[in-house]
């Protein structure tokens, strides 16, 4: 009987995850499998090409700029996005419910936004004339977009940007994770004279690790994708525009702009395994599935 409610219990499983594992197959390994076997292919004349799609991607000049380009995004990025997320949900926890309930709620709203519309909103507030921060702008002598883009720098403004658009959701996520560390631990804490200063940095974060090491690898692997943020900058004018800023763009143009799909597919596996190493490289250095 055992035995055969184990079974039931298991095959249960499976129907839950079922569909997301057709979902996985259809838009997550399919694409990959299918990009990884056009980036060995000629996509202009047909046939196998080799690591020459490769050596054309490494070869070109605007890809080492790319690439700093996007690593100094990431680091501000996933840096920005853990202490940020993890101080404000830190706070939230400290505060009424109910209005931690709402600032939440706040927090999270930005993500319901398209990046493109985050990107567009964004525009108005980098622009002196009329954003609300334009006090500030003079402060520093910024009289219009391209002054604060220069002075920020996009890397900066860019790490903002998806911030403020993407922070929200992990705020949720981090909540639930407080919300399930055991309450006798931090009543004990409590009773033995921890404030909340000692509560959060000596008693949740070391819980909470694994939840901030999983937000820092898909943080890492978002971040490596940029590409909406760099190529609507062309709104704010032809001297702000960044059509290859990122590798994904570059990706972009080869695919659409030259017609060599080989060589884009080049780009993106690089990035993907780039993208996977790093993520790793954290599981196996931090343990991140080690149960005592």
């Amino acid at each position: 009987m055992k035995r055969a409610h184990r079974r039931r219990e298991i095959f249960a499983s499976y129907l839950f995850i079922a569909p997301y594992l057709v979902l996985l197959l259809m838009f997550g390994v399919f694409p990959v499998c299918y990009a990884l076997g056009l980036s060995f292919t000629d996509a202009i004349e047909g046939g196998f090409y080799g690591l020459n799609n490769y050596a054309s991607a490494i070869q070109d000049f605007r890809v080492p700029r790319a690439a700093r380009n996007v690593g100094g995004y990431v680091v501000i990025w996933v840096l920005l996005t853990i202490v940020g997320v993890t101080v404000v949900t830190l706070m939230l926890d400290a505060i009424n419910k109910r209005a931690a309930n709402v600032l939440r709620t706040v927090f999270f709203l930005p993500g319901a936004v398209t990046s493109s519309a985050v990107v567009v909103l964004w525009l108005f507030l980098l622009d002196p004339t009329v954003s609300p921060f334009q006090g500030l702008y003079h402060l520093f002598g910024w009289e219009n977009r391209i002054n604060v883009l220069s002075g920020v720098g996009f890397a900066g403004v860019f790490a903002v940007m998806a911030f403020f658009a993407h922070s929200g959701g992990w705020i949720v996520v981090l909540s639930g994770a407080v919300a399930g560390l055991p309450g006798e631990v931090i009543e004990a804490a409590r009773i033995d004279g921890a404030n909340r200063w000692q509560l959060a940095t000596r008693i949740k974060v070391p819980m909470l690790w694994r939840t901030i090491v999983l937000m820092g690898i898909l943080a890492v692997a978002s971040g490596l994708q940029i590409f909406v943020e760099p190529q609507l900058m062309s709104l704010v004018g032809p001297s702000a525009a960044q059509p290859d800023w990122s590798i994904n763009q570059l990706a972009y143009q080869y695919a659409f702009a030259v017609g060599d799909f080989g060589v884009s597919a080049a780009l993106s596996t690089v990035v993907l395994a780039i993208s996977i190493t790093i993520a790793l490289l954290l599981i196996f250095c931090t343990k991140f599935y080690h149960t005592n």
